[in-house]
This record gives C-alpha cells, structure tokens and sequence, in this order.
C-alpha cells in the first residue's frame, strides 16, 4: 500500500473502518495515515481538518442507509413484507453492526449527534410510511416507527454488551408481530 495515490474515499473508508473498530473518539489522522501507508500530508490534502473527515464519514454512512431505504421502498413488495426484511436485517442478519454502536456510543460529539438526528429521521419516515400502507393512521404508524426504531437500536447496543438470543429469528418475529399488531 505504500506509496499508492490515496483518494478521499480512500480516508472516508478507512475512517469509518476505525471508527467501527475503536469508536469515534479514536479517529485520528496520524494514525489512520499509518494505517493507509500514507502521509498526514495526504489526509489533509482531502480534508482541511479530523472533524471534516468525521464529518465526510459521517455524510458516507448516513447516505449508504439512506440509499438502501430508498432501494427497499423502490421494490415492489407487500409493505409488511418490506418492514419485515429492516428489521430482520438488523436482528437477524446483522447483529453485531459494529459501526453503529460506535455511532449511538457517541451521540455526545456533536456532529454526530446531528448525523444521528438526521438518520434516524430518514428511518422513521420510512418504517412510519409502511405502517401507513399496513393500515395505520399517521399518528399511530409514527408511534409505532418510533417504537420499532427505538428498539432496533437499543438491540444493537444490548447485544455488542454481550446479551445471548437462542433463536433469534423466533426472537424476531415474536417482537417483530408485537411492534406491527393492530
């Protein structure tokens, strides 16, 4: 890796990469320089400072969901069909999101806590749209968004404090059809 050009993408991936690994407090230039090959020289070439680096993480991470939300919706599929693949991704299929427990363990920077702020508005928004196609009134389906939203996140944080599900897709279903009954 020495020697090769790095591209601001290049920092942007291996930021969050650290960030993942080590929390965002850990996000430093010289020592992702290192991890890269590369010089600061190069890090601040891209970005003026470590906080527009985070913030570019930040604008990366917020935007690859915001893209797969805007995938799910786009797909032709029943509503209860397409809240039913979120969430089982995250408690199913990803259940040790690494990167976002760096991210919720951080709210305190606030960059991201904005980043926070404005994602889980996007997340909202979406789970509160197809409850609204499952037959919610608008207020309920936000209540009920937020509801499973809350709970999303807080399952990521219990589970990387090492808590153990048997079966978690049994463990899925049953919360799943507790936060979707009329």
């Amino acid at each position: 890796m020495v020697g090769k050009r790095r591209t601001k993408d290049d920092w942007v991936a291996a930021a969050l990469e650290m960030i993942a690994e080590r929390g965002v407090g850990a996000l430093a230039v010289e020592p992702l320089a290192q991890r890269l090959g590369a010089t600061k020289g190069s890090a601040y070439w891209h970005f003026p400072s470590r906080e527009a680096l985070l913030q570019a993480a930040l604008d990366r991470w917020t935007g690859d969901i915001a893209t797969g939300l805007a995938a799910f919706a786009a797909v032709e599929r029943p509503p209860d069909e397409q809240l039913w693949l979120i969430f089982s991704r995250v408690v199913v299929d990803r259940p040790q999101n690494d990167l976002e427990f760096a991210m919720i363990a951080a709210t305190d920077d606030p960059q991201v806590a904005a980043a926070m702020r404005r994602l889980s508005e996007e997340r909202l928004a979406f789970l509160a749209s197809r409850l609204v196609a499952l037959g919610f009134d608008a207020d309920a389906a936000r209540e009920r968004a937020l509801q499973m939203h809350t709970f999303l996140l807080g399952h990521v944080q219990v589970l990387r404090r090492g808590a153990q599900i048997d079966d978690p897709v049994e463990y899925a279903r049953g919360v799943y059809r507790l936060l979707t009954a009329p």
